[in-house]
């Protein structure tokens, strides 16, 4: 859902704002921006828990942990940030467990950008009942 701001032109400029501003006409709107920089994510299924660092610039998402890197893109939609990341093993190491069970898996989530906290929910494509839930706390540019 897109909201209206009455924002004067110098405002799309500001580079303080969190949300993108785009002008329609006469009506200026802001939907949600991720910021770019470099987070710590905590992600949890019912098969378990983890943790990884993401960087996320241009629409791109690059990160990992000690067993997998994640690759991925998101969108700054109205209604959230929509991302699709996939996981792929760099360490061959058998006591690092994938959390769904296998080294590969796709998500599709979608979130909310809380002031360097991002909330995000979604399933994996080779599992789509299993929630999978993860926040990215921002720690720096």
């Amino acid at each position: 859902m897109l909201i209206a701001h009455a924002l004067p032109p110098a405002a799309l400029f500001d580079a303080g704002l969190r949300h993108r501003v785009r002008l329609c006409g006469d009506t200026i709107f802001r939907g949600w921006v991720l910021q770019e920089g470099l987070y710590k994510v905590e992600f949890h299924t019912v098969h378990g828990t983890g943790t990884g660092v993401i960087y996320a610039a241009g629409g791109k998402l690059r990160g990992g942990n000690s067993a997998f890197a994640f690759i991925g893109n998101y969108t700054d939609k109205g209604d959230g940030i929509q991302v699709k990341v996939s996981t792929q093993r760099h360490n061959p190491d058998p006591a690092f467990k994938p959390l769904f069970g296998t080294d590969m898996i796709t998500l599709t989530l979608k979130g909310a950008d809380d002031g360097g906290m991002v909330d995000f929910e979604g399933t994996a494509l080779q599992l789509p009942g299993v929630t999978f839930k993860a926040t990215q706390t921002r720690i720096s540019d």
